[in-house]
């Protein structure tokens, strides 16, 4: 990660902090950084588009809909000609506030859609192992036969259908 991202995601996450809106700035920077795809932040970056013409779509676009902080952190990036470091200071921002707040965040891949019992288990299990708050993303990968894989903290624990029949494999060549 370069250090554009973490001085923006820095002051961003500072300045949310003072004002103690952190989780309302996470919550709609998540929602947000799927918005800033290739093709926006090119736009928002182009320059044969006036920079003040770009700066005000970012405004046309958010105004009204994310707290200002968020619509003049984009300004302020799109500015700079940085808006394609927006998703990035976005990641940043939440690894900022996990940090802060003690939170692991883990993404969970099943082979099927688990159901609510069974997420709250799992999200209950893995807080007790962490001692720490957890928050799971789910998803489906079905290319993994069966079981699921766990990753966070740079960890990947993998308990799959998949991985057990590539572990009987690579037995079978030694053996």
């Amino acid at each position: 990660m370069n250090e554009i991202v973490r001085e923006y995601a820095a002051g961003l996450y500072a300045l949310a902090r003072e004002e103690e809106i952190e989780e309302r700035i996470l919550t709609e920077s998540q929602a947000l950084a799927p918005l800033f795809t290739r093709g926006y932040t090119r736009l928002l970056s182009d320059p044969d588009i006036p920079k003040a013409d770009r700066i005000r779509l970012v405004a046309e676009a958010l105004n009204g809909r994310v707290h200002p902080h968020l619509v003049h952190f984009a300004q302020l990036m799109t500015e700079r000609g940085a808006a394609s470091e927006i998703p990035a200071c976005f990641a940043e921002y939440e690894e900022l506030w996990c940090a802060d707040h003690d939170v692991v965040r883990v993404r969970a891949e099943s082979a099927v859609e688990l159901t609510e019992e069974q997420k709250d288990r799992l999200t209950d299990r893995l807080s007790k192992r962490t001692g720490r708050r957890v928050i799971v993303s789910f998803e489906i990968n079905p290319s993994l036969l069966g079981g699921m894989r766990l990753f966070y903290d740079n960890r990947q624990i993998d308990d799959t259908v998949k991985s057990r029949l590539n572990e009987i494999a690579e037995r079978l060549k030694r053996s």
